[in-house]
């Protein structure tokens, strides 16, 4: 073969290779240089290790993974993976002390790759707090019924969040918790220096402001839909996650209400219920009254829970709660409401406050002292009026047909705040009167009761 043959063969063969070649230094350099930074989501918690905690990391785009601890010298791997996938979720339990890890700080580094030179590198600086917090149980009741409340008082150290937590034996997932707060600091509109009206409102009594402030109180429900043979547990947990569970004595009696049973006509519906949905006329008046029942009561019921995360660390009310001035009781706390149409039934509810009535319009005063939450229209409830009293525990005012109060005004026992009205889910012109603890909502009548007061609230302030 002459020299230009094979000069053309070279030529040729180059010519075919080019794009293979080409291609080869493309795929190359995207390895190299274009391929995208490993990214791991969930490293800040890192930053705080309790005596067990699992951590839950995300990453993308990973060739390789390797995370150490590092303290005093020792290095201690806590994972080292190749996963198959450049995406995987790691899940990893760190157990400090088992690891040889001592409370302090320590260093987390976290390193990945995404090609032969794309890598990333994370270093944490991590607090480590085994130690759980100390809590003890000072003082609380031995039984409360159903629909009512109690105080538990605590003695805590070390601990960044208390709270009494309220658990289903039988769906031990399904628990309700209810803050705790420092004591000192509740009571520091008292001054120990001088004679105060005590919070029974009818002597003088010198409250001794507790100056420990390692000392909590917690004011709790009982809900009207609590199970039978739920448990009450105090808790203690510090910024790490550790937590200390005690038990409280307390045995909760499963209170039975009255049960009654309701007529609804279509009047009814036209003239009360299609106005809530914002309608004037359905194809389904029963559906229409199911949804108001249910579906609105349970969205009122969710923001009495929120307005209860915001309530005044502190004491804001003294004496007993007053009842609607001249007011005959109508219904009461805890009736169990079977409601029918055209002799069905078709919904079914619980009445979790005393309706009272007086005359047409008649004032409304408010039945403690605090600080307006709420001053707004609030569904089944219609115009509504809300006071905080501090502690979790408010006050609620609902169906007024005026209101005399804004959000955020501070008001004193006896101030008018509106007037009796037949707004929101209501057949005629009365005030439904009810207290919220932790937003759940509790019978007043114990609130009413000085002696009840006195023995479940006044004797917890002074132990």
């Amino acid at each position: 073969m002459n020299s230009h043959s094979k000069n053309g063969f070279s030529r040729i063969a180059l010519t075919l290779a080019l794009p293979f070649i080409i291609l080869i230094i493309a795929y190359g350099s995207y390895k190299l240089f274009l391929i995208p930074d490993p990214v791991i989501t969930g490293l800040d918690q890192f930053e705080v290790l309790s005596a067990e905690k699992t951590v839950t990391l995300n990453a993308e785009n990973i060739k390789s993974i390797n995370i150490a601890a590092y303290q005093n010298d020792n290095r201690i791997d806590l994972l080292s993976d190749r996963p198959e996938l450049s995406e995987k979720l790691y899940k990893l339990t760190i157990t400090p002390k088992a690891m040889g890890l001592g409370d302090g700080e320590a260093l987390i580094v976290v390193t990945a790759k995404s090609g032969l030179i794309k890598e990333v590198k994370h270093t944490i600086v991590s607090t480590i707090d085994t130690v759980p917090p100390v809590l003890e149980v000072l003082k609380a009741p031995r039984t409360i019924n159903r629909g009512s409340s109690g105080a538990a008082l605590l003695r805590v150290k070390g601990a960044d969040s208390v709270f009494i937590k309220l658990v289903d034996p039988g769906q031990p997932d399904d628990f309700r918790q209810f803050k705790a707060y420092e004591l000192s600091s509740a009571l520091d509109v008292m001054d120990e220096s001088s004679q105060k009206e005590d919070i029974m409102g009818d002597s003088t009594l010198s409250v001794r402001k507790n100056k420990n402030p390692l000392t909590y109180l917690a004011l709790f429900p009982a809900p009207y839909d609590i199970a039978e043979n739920s448990l009450l547990y105090a808790v203690a947990s510090d910024l790490a996650g550790n937590m200390n569970i005690k038990s409280l004595s307390t045995r909760i009696d499963y209170k039975e209400f009255k049960r009654s049973s309701i007529r609804i006509d279509d009047s009814f519906i036209k003239r009360v219920v299609y106005p809530l949905l914002n309608e004037t006329d359905m194809n389904d008046p029963a559906g229409s009254f199911k949804k108001v029942n249910e579906e609105l009561r349970d969205n009122n019921a969710e923001t009495f829970i929120n307005l209860a995360e915001s309530s005044e660390p502190r004491l804001l009310w003294q004496g007993r709660f007053s009842q609607l001035k001249n007011s005959k009781v109508m219904a009461t706390y805890g009736d169990e409401r079977t409601y029918l149409y055209n002799g069905s039934k078709i919904s079914h509810s619980a009445h979790l406050g005393h309706d009272l009535a007086s005359y047409s319009k008649a004032p409304v005063q408010a039945a403690n002292s605090g600080i307006v939450k709420f001053s707004s229209d609030l569904g089944i409830y219609g115009n509504t009026v809300i006071i905080d009293h501090g502690l979790g525990l408010m006050s609620l005012y609902g169906h007024l047909s005026s209101l005399s109060v804004e959000k955020g005004e501070r008001v004193k026992k006896g101030d008018m705040i509106g007037k009796t009205g037949a707004t929101g889910l209501a057949g005629g012109d009365h005030l439904h009167f009810g207290i919220l603890l932790h937003g759940y909502q509790v019978s007043p009548v114990y609130w009413w009761d000085r002696n009840w007061i006195k023995i479940h609230i006044l004797d917890y302030l002074t132990y």
